[in-house]
């Protein structure tokens, strides 16, 4: 008896803590499984990843390299987030054809619209690889050494890979900072064609005013099909291409969920960072977040204001202030949380005791000593350098697209695709917004520079001497003297090396100069000590199970339906705030209570279905009564899972993870068992518009429903 009580309290105590996790798929531990099914999970280890037979890992795809997917029929059709394909919607659309705001069905398989450059990949399988390239590093390696060698074996192991397959590709990926890597094997599949796109009044309802926030109402999904040759082969868009047959794809529930019920994510996270040592923390604070959120506040604000003035502009503009404003707010998000949740109090409780630990055996523990003594040096005398790095990307290189631009095709001076480059880009720059950009960018630049050896040197004496201080008019005259600000006649340009002398790459020249002299040169040493220090922790306590950081590669994530038990940073209504989902009623009112708050607005077909309500009787929730829209759960999640398919016991999709929640931002270092929640779309939320609002009827015939 005395046995069993402790093997129950054992388990209780690994729920309790079972939400947090990013599992590798394939090298899930008996432990983890055990909790897994002590949760709910009904799926055997191989219904979830075998590369003998079809698994849920099948229908699972990394969608154009930031976002994840899950296919949902057996001819291709693809779910993920409206803000994952929100690139592709915008470059269909146009002030005639205007998909953001008004949505786009493909009635026919004709209709469906392909997209240059996007692609998913279908993981196949992974391959620990540990002792192979940590075999391959000479015993002394310099970390210079060390680096090549590494480099050097994963060439070796992914030419071993069997590449007789049409789009197979591979990658080693170093787990733990370098500790332990993995071998990844994808077949990648390059026709993807938008299929559904709900109106962006739906799918991204809330806009900046809820991003990050619960309660939310988002129908927050758009809907894909991949295209293959006729042998289900990848192949090029090609009008012969037929719709692709996975090997596996994901039931849909209508049933629901409920307080309590098991819930899992299958996706690609992209980068946690949740062994950073306290130091490494109060960095990404300072010389991070703190910059991009001034700098992307002082852009968004331009963007902001022309984009509300012309529709073409809008549209032009719309994925770019949707991509800047996302991390514009996480990183003030991100650090308020870390406040106040004393995150680096917490950390360097961690770090005495390891110090003390390590003290106890120095013979056995001696790599450990010191650790924190030289991450707070290289952190010191880093700094103003880690401030620069940052206020330079934010500034120049992701700031005035027409520079960004010269700066990223300067160095290729016989590139033969030039013309069709300046084409695509110049599609979505208005010249008289980026002159604007540009200014802002450049000023602010100078006033946040941590100290003058960061100044472009050449363009501040210009400034100085000849416009005797005036960005106005030194920017005016560059924009009137730069072929890059008149594109019809860039686009007669045939390469890069016809314009060497422009000024406009007279000013890139100048920045890019300025970053790889005095701000890229830097030692980089603390991401040897970082791995120690995460190395030291994991073997003081042995007996935890440590999962690696999100890295991009597919992992899992298991958690419950839970609503919010703590007061949210919320919006709309309080009565909500700490409920498990949202209904229609919530929708409305942020709209009706909130007429000047862009972020609410409705188009007037949207409005009327939604005050209307008839929603059909299987997507109704049969416990509220009501339609459900969006949902909580405990899952881990970070960027990148956008679009992560969302799975009850038995494997069946139940929604589409798209967001955390305010409080716990400081997710990507620390997870808070108490305060982490996933927010998804229910699927219901997603079939109903589908269905009641577009009649889709085509579509909703691949699902297989249950």
């Amino acid at each position: 008896m005395k046995k069993l009580t402790l093997l129950l309290l054992s388990l209780l105590c690994l729920s309790a803590h079972a939400d947090e996790g990013m599992w590798v798929m394939g090298n899930l531990s008996a432990k983890t499984d055990s909790i897994l099914r002590s949760l709910g999970l009904e799926l055997s280890p191989d219904e979830l990843y075998s590369t003998e037979h079809p698994s849920l890992n099948d229908a699972i795809v990394q969608l154009g390299g930031f976002c994840s997917g899950v296919v949902v029929s057996p001819d291709g059709l693809m779910f993920t987030n409206h803000h994952c394909g929100f690139d592709a919607i915008q470059n269909h659309s146009t002030t005639k054809h205007d998909y953001l705001k008004n949505g786009f069905y493909a009635k026919s398989f004709e209709e469906e619209l392909p997209n240059e450059d996007l692609y998913v990949l279908f993981h196949i399988k992974t391959v620990d690889v540990t002792d192979l390239i940590l075999g391959a590093i000479p015993e002394g390696a310099s970390p210079e050494m060390e680096e090549a060698a590494v480099s050097i074996m994963s060439s070796r192991l992914m030419e071993m890979v069997d590449y007789s397959g049409k789009g197979i590709q591979s990658e080693v990926n170093a787990f733990y900072k370098g500790s332990r890597y993995f071998l990844s094997v994808y077949q990648r599949y390059d026709d993807v064609r938008l299929v559904y796109a709900p109106p962006q009044c739906l799918g991204k309802y809330g806009g900046e005013t809820d991003n990050w926030m619960w309660p939310r109402q988002t129908c927050d999904f758009s809907v894909f099909r991949i295209y293959a040759d006729k042998n289900n082969a990848p192949a090029k868009y090609s009008k012969d291409n037929v719709p692709y047959h996975p090997r596996k794809y994901a039931h849909v529930s209508t049933k629901g969920y409920s307080d309590g019920s098991y819930a899992m994510t299958l996706g690609y996270p992209g980068s946690t960072d949740r062994y950073l040592s306290s130091y490494g923390i109060e960095s990404t604070m300072r010389t991070t977040n703190d910059v991009r959120y001034q700098v992307r506040g002082v852009k968004l604000a331009i963007l902001d204001e022309v984009m509300k003035k012309s529709d073409a502009i809008r549209i032009m503009y719309a994925s770019k202030y949707a991509s800047s404003s996302n991390y514009w707010k996480f990183s003030l998000g991100q650090n308020t949380a870390l406040d106040n949740l004393k995150v680096i109090d917490e950390k360097q409780q961690l770090e005495a005791k390891l110090n003390a630990w390590a003290a106890e055996d120095t013979v056995a523990r001696g790599r450990y000593i010191g650790i924190l003594d030289s991450l707070k040096t290289i952190y010191t005398d880093e700094r103003a350098k880690l401030y620069a790095y940052t206020l330079w990307i934010e500034s120049f290189y992701s700031g005035s697209d027409i520079l960004g631009f010269a700066l990223r095709n300067m160095l290729r001076s016989n590139d033969d695709k030039f013309k069709e480059k300046v084409a695509k880009t110049y599609r979505d720059i208005d010249v008289a917004t980026d002159k604007r950009v540009f200014l802002a960018m450049l000023k602010n630049y100078i006033e946040h520079a941590p100290d003058t050896a960061f100044l472009p040197r050449r363009i501040v004496g210009e400034i100085d001497s000849i416009w005797s201080g005036d960005y106005n008019l030194y920017v005016e005259n560059l924009y009137a003297n730069s072929v890059f600000a008149r594109p019809d006649e860039l686009k007669q340009v045939y390469s890069m090396s016809e314009l060497m002398e422009d000024p406009m790459i007279e000013v890139a020249s100048d920045v890019l100069s300025t970053f790889f002299e005095k701000i890229r040169n830097r030692s980089n040493n603390e991401e040897e000590f970082e791995r120690l220090l995460g190395d030291g922790i994991r073997a003081m306590n042995h007996d935890h199970e440590y999962y690696p950081d999100a890295n991009f590669t597919m992992r899992l994530s298991y958690g419950l339906c839970k609503p919010i038990d703590f007061a949210p940073g919320t919006t709309g209504l309080k009565e909500e705030a700490t409920s498990m989902i949202t209904t229609p009623r919530s929708f409305l009112n942020k709209h009706e209570q909130n007429p000047d708050n862009y972020d609410y607005r409705l188009i007037d077909p949207v409005y009327k279905w939604m005050k209307r309500g008839k929603f059909s009787q299987r997507y109704i929730d049969k416990q509220t009564g009501q339609l459900p829209l969006c949902f909580l759960t405990t899952n881990d999640i970070t960027g990148g899972n956008s679009g992560s398919g969302m799975f009850d016991g038995r494997g069946r999709l139940i929604g589409l993870a798209f967001d955390g929640n305010w409080e716990a931002m400081s997710g990507d270092l620390k997870f808070d068992n108490a305060l982490q929640r996933c927010i998804g779309v229910d699927i219901r939320w997603v079939l109903s518009v589908m269905d009641d609002y577009s009649h889709a009827k085509r579509l909703l015939k691949e699902l297989t429903l249950e």
